[in-house]
């Protein structure tokens, strides 16, 4: 084979070569391994944990017509069950969980007591009337 025609075909090939590695390989400051395992540990604004299977009933207090510690925020995962009791030392009301449309009169040494299937996904607000928040109960499927 003559070798002025060989010649530049190897070098063409190692050109096509060159180029297909360079192309191909992944960038120095930011190698495979340390971006795959950071998104496979490191939970984003868009995943969302599992909410927590609550076995015990929570307990919200209300003192002077407001809720102990701050409105409470109560997680459940869809199909759950809800366990509430809310206690209060002011004159009777009742306490109302919207969007499950249910409601339950409460007063001191008489506490409202809730047990219920978290079917309905969503963010629903408790409520002691006539219109005090006192929990934030979010489902999630």
């Amino acid at each position: 084979m003559d070798t002025k025609k060989t010649l530049p075909i190897l070098l063409a090939a190692a050109v096509v070569l060159v180029i297909g590695f360079l192309l191909l390989k992944p960038k120095d400051d930011t190698p495979a391994t340390t971006t795959t395992s950071a998104a496979a540990t490191t939970p984003t604004a868009t995943t969302s944990a599992p909410a927590p299977q609550n076995k015990n009933p929570e307990t919200i207090v209300i003192k002077n017509g407001e809720p102990v510690g701050g409105v409470a925020k109560l997680s459940y995962k869809q199909g759950s069950t809800v366990k509430l009791t809310v206690t209060t030392d002011g004159a009777e009301t009742d306490v109302h969980i919207h969007g499950y449309d249910i409601e339950k009169a409460t007063a001191p040494g008489a506490p409202a007591k809730f047990s219920f299937v978290a079917k309905d996904t969503g963010r629903f607000e408790v409520e002691l009337h006539p219109a005090t928040q006192i929990a934030q109960l979010d489902v999630v499927p």
